[in-house]
């Protein structure tokens, strides 16, 4: 017995420090209520690290720190220590491990003399992402949060995850967002004292105006220059809106798996959103009326509804729907019923983002 309570006794220290570890989230709520002191003179990445680590200990930095301090230190994707440039990374590169935490850190000079010091952290399970600003203040020796960055980025869906990659070298950030098969990139430039001007660019962006280009007229003279996210189908992963300068051509695309064309507008056609669907109409040549319904289930192309009517001469009006659904032709009742299904016409108000 005298035995087991002398190794649980010595477990304490061990328990008592893990204890301390924050987490990312917890990282999150507070690191900006509290002035930072840094003890020593002209501070490197390291050190302003070591304050930030004293004050917020977390699993990453105490392990960057280690790093920083081993015999045979080495740089890769995983663990970077850059003193020259300002600039440090550990990523938790144990596939058994349960930390699975990245830091980075780097630190820019500001034009008024003091230093931008930032802090990123990244949870990859149960993903977050916080990035923590700083002035540096070499007159005081004191790291102080610069609440005007706390929020410098946007994510272009609600509650989406996001990666911030601080610059090792140069002095732009990079802000990435995932969205199944489409990336969009934020590239924010220095102006002297903070990260301004996101440039937005969405990878393969080519394709997709391409692909929209199959379906409208005129599109190179109305290019796609901004984007929102949407949710068709409301299952909580959005869709990719893209629209002309003066809204006049707009295309929606499915981007869970691949890029899916699910609607759009030109000169011709009017685009509207229903439950679960999106719908391009007007005219579809001459004397030819058209209304296409591609539904969206699971964020994925589903099927597709088409309502075409001719012009007869003899009535002076407009014949009868017909239907097809999925290529098929089916009979009026039931594409009349498939339309009702659908509910009125929905709209969204889009937070657009210039490309």
């Amino acid at each position: 017995m005298k035995k087991l309570m002398l190794f649980l006794l010595a477990l304490l220290p061990i328990v008592a420090n893990a204890q301390q570890k924050l987490s990312v989230d917890q990282v999150k709520s507070q690191w900006q209520a509290r002035n930072l002191k840094v003890e020593v003179e002209r501070p490197n990445i390291l050190q302003l690290v070591q304050t930030f680590q004293n004050a917020f200990p977390t699993y990453s930095g105490g392990e960057l720190i280690k790093f920083s301090k081993s015999k045979t230190p080495y740089e890769n994707n995983d663990k970077i220590v850059d003193l020259r440039n300002g600039y440090v990374l550990y990523s938790e590169d144990d596939p058994d491990s349960d930390n699975d935490e990245q830091m980075q850190a780097c630190v820019w000079r500001r034009s008024n003399g003091h230093s931008l010091f930032a802090v990123n952290l990244h949870r990859f399970s149960n993903e977050i992402d916080v990035t923590c600003f700083y002035d540096y203040n070499p007159q005081t020796k004191t790291l102080s949060p610069d609440k005007s960055l706390s929020q410098f980025f946007t994510p272009s869906f609600p509650g989406y995850n996001y990666r911030v990659f601080l610059p090792q070298h140069g002095k732009n950030v990079e802000i990435k967002e995932v969205f199944g098969y489409l990336t969009i990139t934020h590239t924010y430039s220095w102006d002297g004292m903070r990260p301004v001007n996101p440039q937005t660019s969405i990878e393969r962006f080519d394709s997709y105006q391409a692909t929209f280009a199959e379906k409208v007229f005129f599109a190179d003279e109305h290019p796609l220059t901004k984007y929102a996210m949407i949710d068709v189908d409301k299952d909580g992963f959005p869709e990719l809106w893209l629209s002309s300068d003066d809204d006049s051509y707009q295309a929606v695309f499915a981007v869970k798996l691949t890029m899916d064309y699910v609607g759009g507008q030109d000169d011709r056609t009017t685009l509207s959103f229903y439950k679960g669907a999106v719908c391009t109409s007007g005219h579809c040549g001459a004397g030819c009326m058209s209304a296409i319904y591609r539904t969206v289930k699971e964020s994925a192309y589903g099927s597709t509804l088409m309502d075409i009517q001719e012009y007869d001469n003899s009535k002076d009006d407009f014949g009868p729907s017909q239907f097809t659904l999925d290529g098929e032709e089916i009979s009026e009742s039931k594409g009349e019923a498939f339309v009702r299904k659908l509910g009125g016409e929905i709209t969204f108000q889009p937070r657009w983002k210039n490309l």
